[in-house]
């Protein structure tokens, strides 16, 4: 009786799983300015100027076809207002929850946990900047948790300390004019790269502004090359070596020409700032602006936007042969090497503990989680091993003393050799075990 009481509630919990965790055929939904954020292997998408409320997940964890995209919708649990041009973020004190930062009226900060899907304000120390200060403005976060924000506008780099929750005050001095719609990524030596943007020749693309979040100050590179028209709404990220920003999309700026469809993807040398038009192969998306861009594995990321019309699908450039980028429909999340035949250099590469520092709290909750969920399980089994043989032992009858008394004992001996058993399972060292499977 009471196995099959167990195996009916096993049964009703892996389907609870199941009706919890399926995902749906992803809705061909036309947004722009909306925000795309990865946590652990998957990329959340809120909301947008055609996007309303919607929130929901790719996940990036296994292979799939964009042509057949499958999303998890989180809109049910989606309680703040429409967020459209915000600023997001992975950050925190076990940098596993996703910060909203501005982009609607309501609360300047949100805060999303995966772990139970609650959305909460987070209360922030310091002076809280004026609402438009995060409105269409690049947004950084850097390896310390620690996010900036620039627009051109204000007298003052924007900071927020998402560990020690805490708003912060950067420089200025040497800054670009204006920085709404510019593009920015991280480097590796914790400095953030701007180009690009609107209404200011401050913003022309023969010139890049770095700013500096050790010591707080602004320089600027001149660029060479095949130097792209001005432009804003593009997007940026690092190249999978660190050596190199790979650009695409945006609008034409006013103070330039018209674009062209042809010359939407250009990558920046951070070796001798020149740039490149990148060979390509594979089937050339649609122009776009205003799009979001991120690095998963050994592609480059880019979720919708907008030009002549608003765009409704995922793009995928796999990035990791610097000699020639491949447009593809097919994401596989095997990784492989980055190929150049490139010479090498003195810049700064990637620090894997830099890189990694930022998911192993995550990581370490959930080996926590695991081992906890283990060691109540096998006490649980072992209690009711021993109600069974209990049980079926005490409405056992024998013909004698003695039979009974011997009975009692291989009992023992039987709850003696689990113990030992569960003893040597540990003294094995099978956490490790736990930590490699997941």
């Amino acid at each position: 009786m009471i196995q099959k009481y167990i195996i009916t509630l096993l049964f009703l919990f892996q389907l609870l799983i199941e009706i919890n965790c399926q995902t749906s055929p992803y809705i061909h939904k036309q947004r722009q300015g909306h925000t795309a954020t990865l946590l652990d292997n998957k990329l959340y998408i809120l909301g947008g100027d055609d996007g309303g409320k919607d929130f929901f997940y790719i996940d990036f964890s296994a292979p799939f076809n964009t042509q057949n995209l499958l999303i998890e919708d989180l809109s049910s649990v989606n309680t703040i207002p429409e967020r459209s041009n915000a600023v997001s973020a992975k950050g925190g004190a076990n940098n596993n929850t996703l910060f909203i930062c501005g982009g609607g009226e309501g609360e300047m900060v949100y805060t999303f946990n995966p772990q139970n899907n609650l959305w909460i304000i987070p209360k922030i120390a310091g002076q809280v900047p004026p609402p438009p200060s995060l409105y269409n403005t690049t947004g950084i976060i850097d390896y310390n948790g620690i996010m900036y924000f620039w627009d051109g506008i204000g007298s003052n780099m924007i900071i927020l300390d998402t560990i020690k929750l805490i708003w912060k005050k950067g420089s200025s001095l040497g800054a670009p004019n204006n920085g709404h719609g510019s593009a920015a990524t991280l480097l590796p030596d914790n400095k953030i790269i701007y180009m690009g943007g609107a209404l200011d020749k401050s913003t022309l693309m023969n010139q890049v502004y770095i700013y500096d979040t050790v010591n707080d100050n602004w320089s600027t590179k001149i660029t060479s090359g095949t130097v792209p028209s001005t432009r804003y709404g593009l997007s940026a990220v690092l190249g999978l070596d660190g050596q190199r920003v790979i650009v695409f999309g945006g609008f034409e700026n006013t103070v330039t020409s018209n674009l062209s469809s042809q010359n939407q993807l250009y990558e920046l040398s951070l070796i001798n700032f020149e740039w490149r038009i990148p060979k390509t192969s594979g089937q050339t998306p649609s122009y776009r602006a205003f799009h979001s861009a991120n690095v998963i594995k050994d592609y480059m990321v880019i979720t919708f936007g907008s030009f002549s019309s608003t765009e409704n699908d995922v793009l995928l450039l796999r990035i990791n042969n610097y000699d020639e980028y491949i447009w593809t429909n097919e994401f596989n999340p095997s990784s492989n090497m980055p190929t150049a035949s490139m010479p090498p250099s003195s810049l700064p590469t990637i620090s894997s503990q830099l890189l990694m520092q930022q998911s192993d709290s995550g990581t370490n909750l959930k080996i926590v989680g695991i081992i906890f969920g283990s060691l109540v399980g096998l006490a649980l089994l072992y209690f009711i091993v021993l109600w069974t043989c209990r049980k079926r032992n005490n409405n056992k009858q024998g013909p004698s003393d003695n039979e009974n008394i011997h009975n009692h004992g291989r009992e023992i001996t039987e709850e003696g050799n689990y113990s030992r058993n569960i003893q040597n399972y540990y003294n094995n060292d099978h956490h490790g075990v736990g930590v490699v499977i997941m």
